[in-house]
């Protein structure tokens, strides 16, 4: 298992602590690319399936859960 395959079992094993750095490079490794940015809203996209993640600020490191655990319920199965 590569780099890429550690990173998905990582986020996949603890949702709750995932920064946004990790979970922007396992969408890059999965074949997603950053379509739009709004401000904190970074939309993703396949070309089947767009996402939008809002990146944290704030003081605060790690992603919403919401938006981690739909990331790996519609990409990282």
């Amino acid at each position: 298992m590569g780099k890429a395959g550690k990173l998905i079992d990582k986020i996949r094993a603890n949702p709750k602590h995932v920064r946004f750095e990790d979970l922007m490079k396992a969408l890059k490794n999965r074949g997603y690319d950053i379509i739009n940015v709004k401000g904190s809203h970074y939309a993703f996209s396949n070309g089947e399936t767009t996402l939008t993640i809002i990146r944290p600020h704030g003081g605060h490191t790690f992603c919403h859960v919401q938006d981690v655990k739909e990331v790996i319920k519609r990409c990282l199965q």
